[in-house]
């Protein structure tokens, strides 16, 4: 459970606000987040910083008002402050044309199932060791530069209101590690990624085995530009992970699929939308995902299926699209989902892949990822790292840039074959709140008749 000193000062909160009358809400996030970045082969910059934030929300009838505070807790009076400036907003608040549904902490949450003390205090020294493994390993073998980033660190969540006495808390460690390997004439770029909940979940070896197994493609062989049109491709994770994030953005949110806004918009639950093969779940109890147990409208989350063996089951309703559509919120009051792509039978390894592929464009990564017409499903994206022509079931050539333009219906209707073992993709946001967020998706994705529009002329 929450540090008893911060837990027993907010509970004194949530009693003063029940005192007043007042329907509160408590939401503490607390981080402990260590950041390098490499650049020219070394390290550019090293942060390490621990934030508290609590936010404080007042609800009175269709008014709301909220107070966010971005301090360590010290004190009652402090909250208490937070409180009344809470109640202030809401009093100025203009009311909603719709009557919003007031946080209600579901059942009393304690997990802490997913926290590594000595993840949370790894340091930069440490990954600076690492790192140097990696470069010194490599980079004699090549006129080769590297860069990447490599976050770590601990988060803790917590919210509580006046609706009863239940808590929800949370604390888990994670770690995203990216190198980035950039041949200096060439301009061609290798990419390795890891995640992990817990330290020792990668070492130097592995990374520099990694790119070992794409140097010789890269390095023995002229440069690859396919012609454009309807192809097949075979997606690596970090691909898949995009692509199951723009089919889930641009179809099966509440409110966009209400104001008619989604791909998904002229379709009910119950039609077939993609291919018998994709079943995709929320589903915060697979071992790949970071599994987030509540949510910040206080639901306990459970597996939720959004489609089931290519027919549409569900929408994800936050508390505010449910409440303005009349829905009921589906526990998706939070950023870091848990989405599972589930497996194929295809054989396991990216050999299966290419023995599945045959001739096909190996396309790993997706980057410049711009979604222009939602209403369609149409996105477009670039590869980047690691793209390879396969031939005949083996690698033969790298691959220039190379942009898909095509739409999630299509894509995910043109699946031939899965993977049968699943990955963890991490794809936490660095920029914001520390909030792990990862896919489970399989290790490849074989699709035929996807859109290639553009190839250019070099890396």
């Amino acid at each position: 459970m929450l540090e008893s000193r911060i837990r027993d000062l907010l509970l004194a909160a949530r009693k003063e606000a029940l005192n007043r009358g007042l329907n509160a809400e408590f939401s503490l996030h607390r981080e402990r987040s260590n950041l390098i970045r490499l650049g020219n082969s070394s390290v550019a910059l090293s942060t390490y910083e621990e934030l508290t934030r609590l936010d404080v929300s007042v609800q009175d009838g269709r008014k709301v008002g909220s107070y966010g505070l971005t301090a360590d807790i010290t004190s009652e009076g402090q909250l208490l402050e937070a409180l009344e400036r809470a109640a202030e907003n809401c009093s100025a608040a203009l009311p909603k044309d719709y009557d919003p549904i007031f946080a209600q902490v579901e059942e009393a949450i304690d997990d802490s199932s997913g926290f590594d003390p000595e993840l949370e205090s790894l340091s930069a020294e440490a990954k600076t060791a690492l790192c140097k493994q990696v470069v010194d390993g490599l980079k004699p073998k090549g006129k080769y530069d590297f860069s990447g980033s490599w976050s770590s660190g601990s988060a803790e969540m917590y919210m509580t209101s006046t609706a009863n006495e239940n808590e929800a808390y949370r604390h888990l460690t994670d770690s995203r590690f990216v190198m980035v390997l950039k041949e200096q004439d060439k301009k061609w770029e290798l990419s390795v990624e890891r995640t992990a909940k817990a330290l020792g979940a990668f070492s130097a070896e592995d990374v520099v085995a990694e790119f070992a197994t794409l140097l010789p493609v890269y390095e023995g062989n002229q440069p690859y530009a396919t012609e454009t049109g309807r192809l097949r491709v075979l997606f690596g994770p970090q691909a898949i992970a995009q692509l199951l994030s723009l089919a889930l953005w641009g179809g099966f949110f509440g409110r966009t699929w209400e104001e008619k806004r989604s791909y998904t918009a002229g379709n009910k639950p119950g039609d077939k939308l993609f291919s018998e093969l994709v079943t995709i779940v929320d589903d915060p109890s697979h071992p790949d995902v970071f599994g987030m147990p509540f949510d910040f409208n206080g639901l306990r989350r459970r597996p939720f299926t959004v489609v089931e063996r290519g027919v549409f089951k569900a929408l994800l309703y936050d508390s505010m699209a449910a409440a303005k559509y009349k829905k009921r919120p589906t526990g998706h009051d939070l950023s870091n989902t848990d989405f599972v792509l589930s497996p194929g039978t295809g054989e396991p390894g990216i050999a299966g892949g290419l023995d599945a592929a045959g001739d096909a464009l190996y396309i790993p990564h997706l980057h410049y990822i711009h979604m222009p017409d939602p209403t369609k499903g149409l996105f477009t994206g670039s590869s980047r790292f690691n793209a390879i022509r396969v031939q005949g079931g083996r690698f033969t050539q790298p691959m220039v840039s190379t942009r898909v333009t095509d739409t999630s219906p299509s894509v995910f209707s043109n699946i031939t074959t899965m993977s049968s073992r699943s990955v963890s993709q991490n794809e936490s946001n660095t920029y914001g709140r520390r909030e792990p967020e990862a896919m489970s998706v399989p290790e490849w994705m074989l699709c035929d008749n996807v859109r290639i529009t553009d190839v250019a002329d070099s890396f």
